[in-house]
């Protein structure tokens, strides 16, 4: 019997960054399974071409108001709305909220659709995050106070949380007293080495320098890593140069001149294949550093802080390193010399790929749907 999945998500949309590419990753195992039959909509301004489009929100001003209605991110009346009457029309057996910013849909979803379970995936703490905006900016309090009731709301309501990582669903289970939670480690769809390495793309004589690998976007959490990269990291090294791409950071190469900001680039690829080593000294944020996942896929190893390399615990030493202390994470990075075979690659394949997803996540379809 086929079962039909709605899949709800504000990050299914055209760019190459953490909670898209979890996003996408949960979707496409949920395709995967033959007897479901999963719709996505994207709540987002420039979504997927193969996920519906819910309206959103057009600017700071219309944002602020919908949160004084607890809608959350760009998810304004006429987006609610509109899902409510498609879930009351079609009544989904089952549907996936890709973040707890969606909380308030829950009792709603009850009301027009009863035997409609719901599965709350929460790709990170999102309160504590907008709380460190709400600190520097008064305007966030807004967001926060959206933020904290929408989480709320999922934790308690929905028929199963999901997080991506177990540090996250403990702390859920302390907030809100959760009784359980799934966990779901972060997964990036495979890139074929083989078809990558046929790709020039982005290459350009900079990739032919002894050089470590950053990549993140404009983000606060990256932007605090770019900044130890810059400061405490780069002056230390002889013998390499750090490297660091990423969606709109290229604004702040005036600030990090230690660090060679590239900012966005067409092909990630070739930047991931000429790297000496992958760097991910994160210290602030939430949920799993997808980044790292992706490194693997690539084949690299990676030097990471503690806070960074959380989820990723079944990884040995030395494919991830993990170093918090300034000159020994130099020291490690300027001494890199070695040969991992195709470790890091396994890893990937055992725990972060499509594949490694498809069982948990088809575990828990079918204890909510059997």
């Amino acid at each position: 019997m086929n079962h039909s999945v709605f899949y709800i998500s504000l990050s299914l949309d055209k760019g190459h960054y953490g909670g898209s590419i979890v996003a996408k990753g949960n979707l496409n195992a949920l395709r995967s399974k033959s007897a479901l039959r999963t719709i996505a909509f994207s709540v987002h301004r420039n979504p997927i071409d193969s996920a519906v489009k819910i309206p959103t929100t057009n600017n700071r001003l219309g944002t602020a108001l919908a949160n004084l209605l607890l809608m959350c991110a760009t998810l304004g009346p006429t987006g609610f709305l509109q899902l409510l009457r498609v879930i009351k029309k079609e009544q989904p057996d089952l549907v996936w909220l890709d973040s707890s910013l969606f909380g308030i849909l829950i009792p709603f979803i009850r009301l027009v659709s009863k035997r409609t379970k719901v599965v709350c995936f929460f790709h990170n703490i999102e309160s504590d995050l907008v709380r460190e905006y709400a600190r520097d900016n008064p305007f966030y309090w807004i967001s926060y106070l959206a933020t904290k009731a929408n989480e709320h709301l999922s934790a308690k309501y929905a028929d199963k949380v999901v997080t991506i990582q177990k540090q996250d669903g403990e702390r859920l289970k302390k907030k809100y007293s959760l009784e359980s939670y799934s966990c779901i480690s972060a997964t990036i769809n495979d890139i074929n080495p083989s078809v990558e390495n046929n790709m020039e793309g982005d290459f350009n004589e900079d990739l032919n320098v002894r050089y470590a690998l950053f990549v993140g976007s404009d983000f606060a959490p990256n932007i605090e890593a770019l900044k130890f990269l810059n400061n405490e990291i780069a002056p230390n090294l002889l013998r390499t140069k750090i490297i660091a791409v990423g969606n709109g950071i290229d604004k702040y190469r005036n600030e990090f001149t230690n660090v060679a900001i590239k900012g966005r680039v067409d092909q990630i690829a070739p930047f991931y294949r000429n790297a000496l080593v992958i760097v991910a000294p994160l210290f602030s944020g939430g949920g799993m550093k997808v980044k790292i996942a992706e490194a693997l896929m690539f084949n690299k190893g990676v030097i990471a802080s503690t806070f960074g390399s959380i989820g990723y615990e079944n990884v040995e030493s030395p494919i991830i390193q993990v170093i918090d202390e300034p000159y020994e994470f130099a020291k490690r990075l300027d001494e890199y010399d070695l040969d991992l075979g195709q470790k890091p690659r396994e890893y990937y394949l055992k725990y972060f790929s499509p594949k490694s997803a498809e069982s948990s996540l088809g575990k828990i379809i079918d204890d909510l749907l059997t």
